[in-house]
């Protein structure tokens, strides 16, 4: 698998956007939050992503996308840990990662957030994958 971040690959839809929003679930660690929803996307991907960090939190825009430019990062060394699983399944992700710590992160701590919340993700997937096999 390529380990790049392609435009296809990133969360832009408006619809979408609103529709993960309000329906979906929520996978909450210190300082990230993983927002997740199962649907159709347009293109022929299996997740699509979006990163976000609080203008609130952090008032300088250069701040905030240092932030953002390590969650992409982050996430495209690993999304492996959820592609694999949902190329098996058939299955298509809109995924947000909201940052929520108060402090600029470093490199290592964001790799091991972003982990964590694949990682759990990964587990709903399987899990979500196993309940509609049984039906």
């Amino acid at each position: 698998m390529r380990q790049t971040l392609s435009k296809s690959e990133r969360l832009t839809r408006k619809k979408i956007i609103e529709v993960v929003h309000q329906k979906g679930k929520s996978i909450k660690t210190p300082a990230l939050i993983g927002v997740y929803h199962f649907v159709e996307l347009p293109e022929q991907v299996p997740v699509q992503a979006l990163f976000t960090v609080s203008k609130r939190i952090f008032k300088r825009a250069h701040d905030r996308n240092r932030v953002k430019r390590l969650l992409r990062e982050a996430y495209r060394k690993q999304k492996h840990i959820v592609y694999n699983p949902l190329e098996v399944s058939g299955k298509q992700l809109a995924l947000f990662f909201i940052f929520t710590g108060r402090q600029l992160p470093n490199y290592p701590y964001l790799h091991g957030k972003v982990l964590e919340v694949l990682k759990r993700l990964k587990k709903e997937i399987e899990t979500n994958e196993l309940s509609s096999n049984e039906q």
